[in-house]
């Protein structure tokens, strides 16, 4: 769609520029013509005009056609989609920092956000399967790229009250002007199923199981304000198991 809309762009620029060629070359003046004198016409007698037969002139038949009546396009009423809210500023709802501020979006939100950003949909899909998390963050600086720690937990199988690090993720960002927001996906590599085992007697794999309770945790962003090398953005996960 927005390559679409480029050429778009071009090709109405393009249309403009040869009309006003176009119309500055026919506004050439041209010289005119000047009049050759000419000598003046002697009138000599000429014999008696022998009367002619008139022409007989026939009318045709005019024929009108009628007009073409048009049939009305019916345009069906489609649902158009509601307008997010600009973002004010200072961020309500967030953690702040010296001027920097981030907000874990509740499931709302993250179905927002996906909706507005068709590159997000397709990360979510890798969230189907892998342990993933999410956060806002803005600044009233520019900062060349963000870096968020997080880390990846489990119920303890002894006791389901305690949790355990199964491993530690870092994702990174792109630059991100001051006063504006940037949605990051936290994806993990950690499986959120467990192969489906397999039926000795009908040699049939079972579906795969889920691993419930696993969740991503502990959060903390940083602002860069310099440059760096690496490839953004990017997630990064070491498993501790």
């Amino acid at each position: 769609m927005r390559s679409n809309k480029v050429i778009a762009i071009l090709l109405a620029i393009s249309v403009a520029m040869s009309f006003s060629i176009s119309a500055v070359q026919a506004a050439t003046p041209t010289a005119k013509a000047t009049p050759k004198p000419t000598a003046k016409a002697t009138v000599k007698p000429t014999a008696k005009a022998t009367p002619t037969k008139k022409a007989v002139t026939t009318k045709k038949a005019v024929t009108t056609k009628k007009p073409v009546v048009k049939k009305k396009k019916v345009v069906k009423k489609t649902a158009t989609p509601i307008p997010s809210p600009s973002p004010v500023w200072p961020p309500v709802k967030f953690t702040e920092n010296k001027g920097v501020y981030a907000k874990i979006p509740t499931g709302k939100e993250i179905i927002g956000l996906i909706s507005a950003k068709s590159g997000l949909a397709t990360d979510v899909q890798k969230c189907e399967t892998n342990a993933c998390g999410a956060v806002i963050v803005a600044a009233e600086f520019t900062c060349q790229w963000w870096e968020i720690k997080s880390t990846v937990m489990a119920p303890d199988p002894n006791d389901p009250k305690r949790q355990v690090l199964l491993g530690t993720l870092r994702t990174t960002y792109g630059l991100l002007k001051p006063k504006t927001y940037a949605n990051i996906l936290l994806i993990s590599d950690e499986a959120l199923y467990t192969p489906g085992s397999l039926d000795p007697t009908t040699g049939v794999v079972g579906a795969p199981v889920l691993r419930p309770g696993i969740t991503v945790g502990n959060i903390s962003a940083i602002c860069h304000k310099s440059a760096t090398d690496e490839k953004l953005p990017s997630n990064t996960y070491l498993s501790v198991r």
